[in-house]
């Protein structure tokens, strides 16, 4: 039978009753387990509908998309654009260029103990209890104001689980905390949920110390320190870790909503491609391969060119530092925008042909921001941190949707990560055009890396 993702997916879901069925310790298992059934919609034929599998899959795919777009439309997550002093935040904790104090938690926080508690005899309600938990940030139920409890203020207070778990967690509402549970309430008073945040990734870098099940996690909890960011003055940089925050939030969102836009563009053309033509997908059995209209994007394979930061002008080399090595690269439209996007990867010839990177490793390892703008479009700019590279063959592009029928043996991969920055000062100093006239050789649509 034909195999895909979609196909996999589908016939995956369907055999996840298995692991009700079979637990850990039953014996002989794998031997049994091929006997067991799943249910699969088949043809008029009796064969097994792969298109229905997969036009099913996607609809559920699109589904599930559209109901992430609402969520962010309705919690007001509109806003990817980061301010001067998100940029410097980001800036400055991702380079190391702060200063921590270690910080006991007795410290900064009053401890509060929770005492045991029998869940099942608490009648259900609007607070959240807090328990020793990972799952549904650390809320197990839902529960009435609980008399001779004291009823937290989430935006003072953070809940630490205890054994087995060691937790932190910043809650939403007012909250009751249960066995085997610590309050951790702020002595100098309420906090943003950006602020909390960061306490809370701090405080869970502690985790690693209490890997045992049985140790009780917080018995020394007082004595514990946790590196905390101070300015200039020696105080604690709150401003720092607001701003921060929130540019994280910004960039996460910014990638939901490029994944919102690559999903919808996907499922959007091939649900309508089969409407209007029912053999879309073509299923050959002998060949065992799976055929389906999509986009065609297109890969960018130039020769590159390399340059100096001192041939460009000293407000742009201040933009980017002048100390880090850049790649500034070329799509060929919107088709090749999204393919990078879709799959975070740019990509460089390898091997012994003209427009080889083979010679220059040397760059991959410094190179950590590509910058890419659309081919004639010199105005149409975007960024991306460069997080990692590999090579990769021309099976695994084809495997991608790599277009072009005889690719290069191998490229070199770029991994990336899309940065939210407005890059207009870039544009109005003209760094794609001083970039051309910088190398008199310069062919269209060559990456370029610049080097301090």
């Amino acid at each position: 039978m034909l195999k895909n993702e979609l196909v996999g997916l589908y016939i995956s879901a369907q055999m996840s009753y298995l692991s009700k069925v079979y637990s850990f310790n039953n014996m002989g298992t794998w031997s049994r387990i091929k006997e067991q059934e799943i249910c699969l919609p088949v043809t008029k034929e009796g064969n097994i509908d792969l298109i229905f599998i997969e036009e099913r899959v996607r609809e559920l795919e699109e589904e599930r998309v559209r109901e992430l777009e609402a969520y962010l439309h309705n919690a007001g997550f509109k806003d990817c654009t980061l301010s001067k002093e998100e940029q410097s935040a980001i800036l400055k904790i991702r380079s190391g260029n702060i200063k921590y104090v270690q910080y006991k938690i007795d410290r900064l926080f009053e401890i509060a103990t929770g005492r045991d508690i029998i869940i099942g005899r608490i009648k259900e309600g609007a607070n959240p209890l807090i328990s020793h938990q990972h799952d549904n940030n650390g809320i197990t139920k839902r529960v009435k104001r609980i008399d001779n409890r004291r009823l937290f203020n989430y935006k003072t207070t953070l809940p630490l689980a205890d054994r087995g778990v060691f937790l932190a967690t910043t809650q939403a509402e007012n909250f009751h905390i249960g066995t085997r549970v610590k309050a951790l309430t702020f002595k100098d008073g309420e906090k943003t949920e950006s602020v909390r945040l960061f306490f809370v990734t701090l405080i869970n870098r502690l985790q690693i110390l209490f890997v045992d099940y049985l140790t009780n996690a917080t018995d020394n909890l007082p004595n514990l320190q946790i590196a905390v960011p101070v300015n200039t003055d020696g105080n604690i940089d709150y401003s720092l870790m607001e701003n921060y925050i929130n540019a994280v939030k910004k960039e996460c969102i910014g990638t939901l909503k490029q994944e919102i836009e690559h999903e919808h563009s996907v499922h959007g053309k091939v649900i309508a491609n089969k409407k209007e033509n029912p053999n879309a997908y073509i299923i050959d059995e002998t060949a065992n391969n799976h055929v389906d209209i999509e986009y065609e994007p297109q890969i960018a394979a130039e020769p590159f060119s390399r340059c100096k930061w001192e041939g460009f002008d000293q407000s742009i080399r201040d933009f980017f530092g002048c100390d880090q090595t850049i790649l500034v690269g070329c799509c060929k439209g919107k088709d090749y925008h999204d393919w990078i996007d879709a799959h975070r990867l740019y990509n460089i010839r390898m091997g012994k042909t003209k427009g080889s990177m083979e010679a220059n490793r040397e760059l991959f390892d410094s190179t950590s921001l590509l910058v890419l703008y659309e081919i004639g479009k010199p105005d149409k700019l975007s960024a991306y941190k460069i997080v990692g590279h590999q090579e990769i063959s021309k099976e695994e592009l084809i495997e991608m949707g790599y277009p072009n029928k005889k690719p290069r043996k191998n490229y070199m991969s770029f991994s990336l990560e899309p940065l939210d920055m407005d890059l207009t000062f870039l544009v109005e100093h003209h760094l794609i055009e001083r970039i051309i006239e910088l190398d008199a050789d310069h062919a269209k649509g060559t990456p370029i890396f610049i080097e301090p």
